[in-house]
């Protein structure tokens, strides 16, 4: 065997180091571990610590008046400088470089300026918060600087592009409790004679897994309310893209308990589907209406519709509003650009009581 000569090791030990280095920490690995052990604290100027049930508790509504939420995913995608701090952005960050990230000429600047038409209406954030991995200087450099207005009103849920970091260590990072118990992705809220639903279509929803069982539990203590649900993969959209056995699996356990409306991101198009069955179905009298609104930064070319679509809309970012009344709920999709309403209607709620 060829021995290298101790000096040559020694030069090639201290080229190969700062590489090594530089790759350990863009990978994500060094600052997940600080994060797992408690060492890293979200980030800073908002108040992590408010919950959910807060967000909905500070709108001011007495329980029973209409509830009015917004709704829209897939959100900042920053335009980044050339340079070091864009291909090593979380060194860049830790240097205290200049960040690379242009949040100002974001698509979805639009977006966030819709919204400001309803300030106190809580957000359903429907994940893909911030690409392209949702490390923590990409929420604290590209999304934070464009929705930070927003933040204190907004109930989130995580995406795929979130899991790009280990375990989504900086959505949860950056959300703090707003997030929900553990990291684990899911919670749930009450508004009137609302269950309000945030769970997880990137971590297993099989049956018998602890989401599943979470949620059996939680619609079983509301037996009576209508429901709505919110995570980012469609089970059932015009659109069928891999990765999307969790989210069938909470459709189905969601459908056959009687929810009324579940709303996704993931496609970048506006959908909304017929009421279906648990197998995507149409169901007209007892199915679960879909939508899916990834619009919030990102846009997609037309494509056919299914006899599922009720209504698709392409090539345009914007804002779901929804208003939850007592026994029934009213929709319009606002576009960002013209802030026209380009698909509107009402339906009662699934009557969970008749259902088996």
């Amino acid at each position: 065997m060829r021995h290298i000569p101790m000096r040559k090791s020694a030069l090639l030990a201290a080229v190969l180091t700062p590489f090594l280095l530089i790759a350990a920490i863009e990978s994500q690995w060094p600052a997940y571990a600080a994060y797992e052990l408690g060492g890293v604290d979200a980030t800073s100027g908002v108040d992590s610590g408010a919950t959910p049930q807060d967000v909905l508790s500070a709108v001011g509504e007495a329980q029973g008046d209409p509830l009015t939420l917004l709704a829209v995913g897939d959100i900042a995608n920053c335009a980044e400088a050339p340079g070091l701090a864009s291909a090593f952005p979380v060194s860049a960050n830790l240097l205290g470089l200049a960040s690379a990230f242009d949040p100002a000429t974001a698509p979805a600047v639009p977006t966030v300026e819709l919204m400001a038409q309803w300030p106190n209406a809580p957000v359903l954030a429907l994940g893909d918060l911030v690409y392209s991995s949702g490390k923590p200087v990409e929420f604290s450099d590209c999304f934070d600087p464009l929705w930070k207005d927003n933040r204190a009103r907004t109930l989130p849920t995580p995406g795929n592009h979130e899991y790009n970091t280990p375990d989504a260590f900086g959505y949860y990072q950056y959300w703090g409790e707003r997030a929900g118990p553990g990291d684990l992705g899911y919670y749930a809220t009450h508004h009137g004679n609302w269950l309000i639903l945030s769970l997880n279509s990137e971590t297993d929803a099989s049956p018998g897994s602890p989401q599943a069982l979470w949620l059996k539990k939680t619609l079983a203590a509301s037996p009576e309310a209508c429901v709505l649900a919110f995570y980012h993969r469609p089970a059932y959209s015009l659109m069928e893209r891999g990765g999307r056995d969790n989210a069938v699996a909470l459709f189905r356990q969601l459908e056959q308990a009687g929810a009324s409306v579940v709303l996704n991101g993931h496609n970048h198009f506006y959908e909304r589907t017929l009421p279906l069955d648990a197998e995507g179905s149409p169901d007209a009298e007892n199915g679960t209406v879909s939508f899916t609104v990834g619009t919030g930064g990102e846009t997609s070319r037309e494509m056919p519709t299914l006899d599922t679509t009720a209504k698709a809309i392409f090539g345009h970012l914007g804002v779901l509003r929804l208003e939850l009344g007592q026994d029934g709920y009213r929709w319009w999709f606002e576009d960002a650009e013209s802030g026209a309403t380009m698909d509107a209607g009402q339906a009662p709620c699934v009557l969970r009581r008749t259902r088996a």
